[in-house]
C-alpha cells in the first residue's frame, strides 16, 4: 500500500487512468493529466532540478501557445486572453509523460489501452445500427440519426461515449493507425497476428461507422502511408486507384448516375453518404465557410480575430456571402470553418498559423530521423510508423474539420506523439534509469 501511494506508484496509476479514460471520458483524462503535472512538479522540486527544455517540439508547442496569447492581448476585439490556454494547456503533457513512461510496462499499457478501445469500437458499431446511447440517461441521449427508410431501417452516427461523431471518429482514426502498424511487427505468431488484424478491422469499421467523410479520407491516407513500409509501388498503385475512383464518383454523382432518390437499405444509405462527398451542392456549405474564413483572414491577417470570436465576427461575412449566393448556412458561425488550418490562421493570425505548421514539421522531421535508427518492422519501427501514419491521416482530415480543438481528439493525438517521443528517447538513452523520484 505504501508503495502504491508513493510518487512512482501514483505516476503509474495516473498514466493508466489517462490512457483508459481517454477512450470514453474527457473528465477522467483531464484529471489524470492534472495529477501527472502535479507529480512532475513534485519530482522536480524533490530533485531540485530544472526540467529538460531541449526538445524542439516542446519549443514549437510553447511558441504556438505564446503567439495565441499575444494575439488575444493585442487583438482589436475583446478577447479573454487566458481562455486561449483552455485549448493549449495539454500541450506540455507529452513531455511529462515522457518521464512517466519509464515507470510503466509500455506493452502492458498498450494492451490495456486497446482493450478499452475495442470495447468502445464495438459499442460504436452497435450505435451505427441502433442509435443506442447506453451510458447517458434517456432524456440526455445524444443519438444522432443520419438517414432512415419508410420500413424503419436506418443508420446512425457512431460516437461512442463522446458528444460528436467527428470527435469519436478522429480519436478512432488516431488509435487505429498505431494498431494497424503493429500488425506488421516481426516475430509474431500467426495466431496473434490474426487476432491483431481482426482487432484493427473492428477499429476501422467503427471509425467508418462515425459516417464522418473527413475521417474516411484520413483513414485512407493513413493506410497509404503504412503501405510505404511494405512497398512504395503498392502504395502508388493504391493512390492511383483511389484517385481514379474519386474522379469516377465525382463525375457519376454530378451526372446523376449515382444519385439515389430514396435509399432503402443501410448499404444504400452509406453509399449515399459516400457519394455526397463528391457533390458540389452537398459540399457548398463547407466551401462557402472556407470562403468566409479567407475573407476574414484577409481583414485580420496579422493577429486574427481572436479565440472563440467566430460567432461575433464571422456572422457578418456569412451574411454577405448569403446575400451574394442565396445560400443559407446549415452550421452557425460559432461552429468554425471546418478546416483546422484556416481556423488557426483566422483565430491567431499569420504567426499562429506558421507556428502551428511548425509543430507538425518538427514532429515529422524528428520521427523520420528516428526511423533511420530502427530495424524494419521491429517494435520501435512500428511505433514511429504508427505515429506518422496516424498524425498524417489526422492532419489530412483536418482540412475538413476543426476537431484538433476537441479535448478528446487532442489527447488522442498527444498520446500518439508521447509514444513516439518515448521511442526516440529510448534510442538516445537506452540505459536510462527507471528510478526517477
Amino acid at each position: 500500500m505504501r508503495r502504491f501511494i508513493s510518487a512512482p506508484g501514483l505516476t503509474i496509476f495516473f498514466t493508466y487512468t489517462l490512457f483508459i479514460s481517454s477512450t470514453f471520458t474527457i473528465a477522467g483524462q483531464d484529471a489524470s493529466i492534472v495529477f501527472l503535472y502535479l507529480l512532475g512538479i513534485y519530482s522536480l522540486i524533490r530533485q531540485r532540478k530544472w526540467p529538460d527544455m531541449s526538445h524542439p517540439l516542446l519549443w514549437m508547442f510553447l511558441l504556438f501557445t505564446a503567439i495565441s496569447l499575444v494575439s488575444g492581448i493585442f487583438n482589436q476585439y475583446e478577447v479573454d486572453t487566458l481562455m486561449n490556454l483552455r485549448n493549449n494547456w495539454r500541450f506540455v503533457f507529452p513531455f511529462v509523460l515522457l518521464t512517466a513512461m519509464y515507470q510503466v510496462d509500455e506493452k502492458n499499457l498498450l494492451k490495456t489501452y486497446y482493450g478499452f478501445w475495442l470495447f468502445i469500437a464495438l459499442y460504436g458499431i452497435v450505435q451505427f445500427f441502433t442509435g443506442v446511447d447506453w451510458f447517458r440517461p434517456e432524456e440526455s441521449s445524444l443519438s444522432t440519426p443520419y438517414m432512415g427508410s419508410g420500413d424503419g431501417i436506418g443508420i446512425f452516427h457512431a460516437k461512442g461515449n463522446f458528444t460528436h461523431h467527428l470527435t469519436f471518429g478522429g480519436s478512432m482514426l488516431l488509435c487505429s493507425s498505431l494498431a494497424a502498424s503493429f500488425v506488421f511487427l516481426k516475430g509474431l505468431d500467426w495466431k496473434i497476428r490474426s487476432v491483431m488484424f481482426f482487432a484493427v478491422v473492428v477499429l476501422w469499421i467503427s471509425a467508418l461507422a462515425s459516417l464522418g467523410r473527413s475521417i474516411w479520407i484520413g483513414l485512407m491516407v493513413s493506410l497509404i502511408i503504412l503501405l510505404v513500409r511494405i512497398s512504395p509501388k503498392l502504395m502508388l498503385a493504391l493512390t492511383l486507384l483511389v484517385g481514379i475512383s474519386a474522379i469516377y464518383l465525382f463525375v457519376g454523382f454530378e451526372s446523376g448516375n449515382l444519385k439515389t432518390a430514396k435509399p432503402e437499405t443501410r448499404l444504400e444509405m452509406v453509399q449515399h453518404r459516400l457519394a455526397s462527398g463528391f457533390s458540389m451542392k452537398s459540399n457548398q456549405d463547407r466551401l462557402l465557410m472556407w470562403k468566409s474564413a479567407w475573407q476574414g483572414i484577409q481583414d485580420h491577417f496579422w493577429l486574427g480575430i481572436g479565440f472563440e470570436k467566430d460567432a461575433e465576427v464571422m456572422e457578418a461575412y456569412r451574411k454577405k456571402i448569403s446575400n451574394e449566393t442565396g445560400h443559407r448556412f446549415t452550421n452557425s458561425a460559432s461552429a468554425g470553418v471546418h478546416n483546422i488550418f484556416l481556423q488557426t490562421w483566422l483565430n491567431y493570425g499569420i504567426f499562429g498559423f506558421v507556428s502551428f505548421l511548425g509543430i507538425w514539421i518538427v514532429f515529422f522531421q524528428q520521427l523520420i530521423q528516428g526511423l533511420k535508427k530502427t530495424v524494419r518492422f521491429d517494435y520501435g519501427n512500428c511505433i514511429l510508423w504508427g505515429a506518422i501514419s496516424g498524425i498524417g491521416g489526422f492532419l489530412t482530415a483536418g482540412f475538413f474539420e476543426n476537431n484538433f480543438r476537441d479535448g478528446e481528439v487532442q489527447t488522442a493525438a498527444l498520446l500518439l506523439i508521447s509514444l513516439a517521443l518515448y521511442e526516440l528517447k529510448k534510442q538516445s538513452y537506452p540505459l536510462f534509469s527507471k528510478k526517477l523520484f
